[in-house]
């Protein structure tokens, strides 16, 4: 099986070398040293996790990850930082939804449980979304001849899974 693709986003190059050796034998790790980078990365490497430092010049990681949800709306999101910073921790929190916040100096065995819970977590929200496409798909074939009752039931259940699943989900193949 193919290593997850992950993204690590840190304005010191002496961590991104850290996290880069650490990780590389279960990941497959891309590096960028700021915001605009990582958005680069990102639209030639789709990533299944991003992790990100919170404060970096030009851009924040809460920023970051705000801007990286456009690229990849699924990807786990995660912020690591050496300050405590109680409204970063919000903000990451209200704004994109991060999966965790992790301090540095970090635990390289935590931090490498958090990344593999982390693409496990990717995994189930693909394959959610893979399996509502497959209903939505199920229900609109049934709702070809429409039968009274039950096919009001069917195009309710059609609206709100397209509701849920949104415009991005076209087909079982995306």
């Amino acid at each position: 099986m193919a290593k997850p693709p992950i993204l690590v986003v840190d304005d010191e190059p002496d961590i991104l070398f850290s996290l880069q050796a650490l990780l590389r034998h279960d990941f497959e790790v891309h590096t960028a040293e700021e915001g605009a980078q990582a958005l680069e990365v990102l639209g030639r490497h789709p990533a299944h996790v991003i992790l990100t430092d919170q404060r970096m010049p030009g851009m924040t990681g809460v920023e970051l990850l705000s801007r990286a949800r456009v690229l990849c709306p699924d990807a786990v999101r995660i912020i690591f930082t050496g300050y405590a910073d109680l409204k970063a921790v919000v903000d990451a929190v209200n704004r994109v939804e991060i999966y965790r916040y992790l301090t540095k100096p970090w635990d390289p065995d935590e931090l490498c449980a958090t990344l593999q819970e982390a693409c496990k977590h990717y995994e189930l929200l693909v394959e959610r979304d893979r399996l509502l496409v497959e209903v939505r798909d199920y229900l609109t074939q049934g709702l070809a001849e429409p039968k009274g009752h039950q096919a009001e039931n069917g195009r309710a259940l059609l609206t709100r899974l397209d509701r849920v699943l949104g415009p991005r989900r076209e087909s079982p193949s995306t």
